[in-house]
């Protein structure tokens, strides 16, 4: 077999391992918004908000950018505290949510809409702190491109800036745990939700099914799932010099056992 052969074999194995970028579809469409991030809650400030300030000893005025903004439960309440905070995202129809709670909380801050792989060039040095909260950090098909991701923080954060990465999936717990099958209420109908890790790829899965007005549905969500060595690679490959690593919000100490993995790196 050629060298070329195998290239181009090996290059469509990777693209086979790789996963579907179902967050392009399930974050674009409200049908299926019952998977969406929560949306902010108007007089409230959601409890996450004082203990990622504290992770991040953010002072007032400081800049924010919040990656993949969403719906803004974080975004709005940031900039309602006097942070001046970017919300970023691809999705028009969350874009579209998180404007108009803005609007009525009478929140001042900016939205833009973009892919987080490539963001604005006139962002170099430009904010104190970024967030990445809830995310689903590896759903790219291409491994780069998640890589990608990190050295575009890297770049707009000003020297000494910090950066909050909040994983929601840590492959050592889904390696322990194994499959599983939950419940998810979508408001008028239930959907089924199970869960099972490729091994060898690495590539988590999740199926959703559910029952609505009389016909049955079916949709996929995938993402890459890290362990907390990968990710502290990959943040020191992007330049952070420094980064922890915590279970939650509050500091608690990272395990196997953790369901969600919270870094916390600077520049």
């Amino acid at each position: 077999m050629t060298a070329d052969r195998i290239h181009t074999l090996t290059q469509r194995k990777a693209h086979m391992d790789a996963p579907a970028p179902s967050w392009q579809r399930l974050y674009a469409d409200e049908t299926f918004s019952w998977i969406w991030p929560p949306a902010y809650e108007p007089h409230s400030n959601p409890p996450e908000l004082e203990l990622i300030l504290s992770l991040l000893k953010a002072q007032e005025g400081a800049r924010f950018l919040d990656l993949a903004c969403g719906l803004g439960w974080l975004t709005i309440p940031l900039a309602l505290r006097g942070f001046q905070v970017t919300g970023y995202d691809l999705s028009d129809a969350m874009l579209a949510g998180a404007r108009e709670s803005a609007e009525q909380a009478d929140a001042q801050l900016e939205w833009i809409r973009g892919d987080m792989r490539s963001l604005p060039e006139n962002w170099t040095e430009t904010y104190d702190f970024v967030i990445l909260t809830l995310s689903e950090f590896g759903c790219f098909q291409d491994e780069s491109d998640n890589q990608r991701v990190l050295a575009e923080v890297a770049r707009v954060l000003k020297s000494g800036g910090r950066f909050l990465l909040d994983i929601v999936v840590n492959r050592d717990e889904l390696i322990l745990k194994g499959d599983r099958h939950d419940c998810l209420d979508g408001g008028e109908f239930f959907i089924s939700d199970k869960g099972s890790l490729d091994i060898l790829s690495g590539i988590y899965t999740r199926v959703f099914r559910w029952d609505q007005q009389g016909q049955r549905h079916e949709t996929t969500w995938q993402i890459r799932a890290y362990t907390p060595p990968e990710v502290k690679r990959m943040l020191n490959q992007a330049g952070f010099r420094a980064s922890a690593a915590y279970r939650n919000y509050a500091g608690d100490s990272l395990t196997r056992d953790s369901a969600g993995m919270v870094f916390l790196a600077e520049k």
